[in-house]
């Protein structure tokens, strides 16, 4: 619809401009015309009436002037452009028989006009006759001009500002059409701009509730695992007495298995209350490392000998592999420790009888320190391997989530201390055949045996 109005608007203009211009043109020609009728009027009554008063005797000095007025209203009749009475005499064309006759006659008066200067009045009296047997057509010649002069197609101009007012008023239209649109517009972007404002608000405050709650559930987490974490080392410190009889025997042979179940049982929930309280202070920021020179080969062999009597309970092999470079790391101990632990642990719980566990470390020729866990377990899947480092998620279907007990914070408590290291974590997996976990080191907290001798002397370290 705008479209059509602009090329509306666009002819209009140009039908106004081509009339008005047409006719400014035409009225310039009937002007012209209208005076060369004046001053062709003008002349002849001069010489008419010149002829007469030379005949009558009252201006006999006029008879000898009589071939110059003669000359001049030829002259004038000859000097008529053929463009403006073109103009004028336009569908008349006996108009342009008339001055042909008339040019003629003019023609034929210079020799009576001459004689009649030279004092023969009988020329003069001719003269008059055939000025008065062309007066019809002069009367002709001046009516008509006077006519295209005074009343040139005025309908034309008139017309043209016509067109132009309405040319004038589908601009205003147009432009209002444009208007209402941009105005439109421009409420709906506001509106538009409001939503995405009140929008950035919500996000907002729903961002500060989250991380309000995240922070209240962390402070209670680590709040109850404390808690907890008193009175269940009592438990198990008592149970641990009462099963190396330091105060005399049970009496009866079942005491000894409950207190075992005991013993067992706590140090099970004490596990799982520890990372659930590693967990929290990490999310809450309050994790911190105590960096200190670290000799792997030392950490790997007490990590392995903790976790032997799982394996060897479960019919599972754990071993050092062929690679393991004799280098010392920069880090915490017990974050270290804690990590291989979770690895080496999950390795053989999800490891069948009869299955391997290893463990290999070494510096990569990128500078970046590995350690790689390995097992020939249960295996996961891509999916699986995501949704593994989810805190409290556990792995696989609802068969082998029974099977396998656990609270699912090994992985993601293993990363978040890897990344606290300024390092990385990696996991390869399929399934049915075994998981692979690599911890990656940053080369600048890796150094050959010695080094950190050296670094401390120069106090880099």
């Amino acid at each position: 619809m705008l479209l059509i109005l602009l090329a509306a608007v666009s002819v209009l203009a140009v039908a106004a401009h081509f009339i008005l211009q047409h006719g400014g043109k035409t009225a310039s020609q009937s002007h012209g015309a209208m005076v060369q009728r004046v001053q062709l009027e003008k002349d002849f009554l001069t010489l008419r009436l010149g002829v007469a008063e030379t005949l009558s005797g009252s201006d006999i000095a006029q008879r000898k002037d009589t071939p110059r007025d003669l000359a001049v209203l030829a002259a004038r009749l000859g000097g008529l452009q053929a463009a403006d009475m073109r103009s004028v005499s336009a569908g008349r064309p006996e108009f342009a028989a008339v001055l042909e006759r008339l040019q003629a006659k003019l023609r034929a008066w210079e020799d009576a006009a001459k004689r009649f200067a030279d004092g023969d009045d009988a020329a003069g009296y001719d003269l008059l006759k055939g000025m008065d047997a062309a007066a019809s057509d002069y009367a002709l010649l001046f009516g008509e001009t006077g006519k295209a002069a005074d009343g040139y197609d005025s309908a034309r101009p008139g017309a043209g500002y016509i067109l132009l007012i309405l040319a004038l008023v589908l601009a205003v239209v147009v432009v209002g059409v444009m208007a209402r649109k941009l105005l439109r517009k421009a409420g709906q972007a506001d509106a538009a701009q409001a939503n995405l404002a009140q929008l950035a608000r919500d996000l907002e405050a729903a961002r500060r509730q989250a991380e309000a709650a995240n922070r209240a559930k962390s402070s209670f987490l680590a709040s109850m695992s404390h808690e907890l974490r008193t009175p269940l080392n009592a438990v198990i410190g008592f149970a641990d007495i009462m099963h190396q009889r330091l105060f005399g025997p049970l009496g009866n042979p079942r005491y000894e298995e409950y207190v075992a179940s005991i013993q067992q049982s706590g140090q099970h929930l004490l596990s799982l209350i520890n990372d659930i309280l590693d967990m929290s202070r990490i999310e809450a920021g309050r994790f911190e490392l105590h960096e200190e020179r670290l000799e792997i080969d030392d950490v790997v062999r007490d990590c392995l000998a903790l976790v032997d009597v799982q394996a060897r309970g479960k019919g599972v092999t754990v071993r050092r592999g062929k690679r393991h470079d004799g280098v010392e790391l920069w880090g915490d101990d017990r974050a270290l420790r804690q990590m291989l632990l979770n690895l080496l642990s999950n390795g053989v719980k999800f490891t069948s009888q009869g299955g391997e566990v290893s463990i290999e470390y070494g510096t990569n020729p990128d500078g970046w320190f590995e350690i790689v866990v390995r097992d020939s377990g249960i295996g996961m899947n891509e999916t699986e391997v995501n949704r593994a480092f989810e805190p409290f998620a556990r792995s696989g279907n609802q068969m082998v989530r029974q099977q396998f007990t656990g609270t699912g914070l090994g992985l993601p408590i293993t990363r978040r201390l890897i990344e606290l290291h300024g390092g990385r974590i990696q996991v390869v997996s399929r399934l049915g055949e075994g998981t692979g976990v690599t911890l990656r080191f940053p080369p600048e907290r890796v150094s050959k045996l010695g080094d950190f001798g050296a670094m401390l002397g120069s106090g880099k370290v």
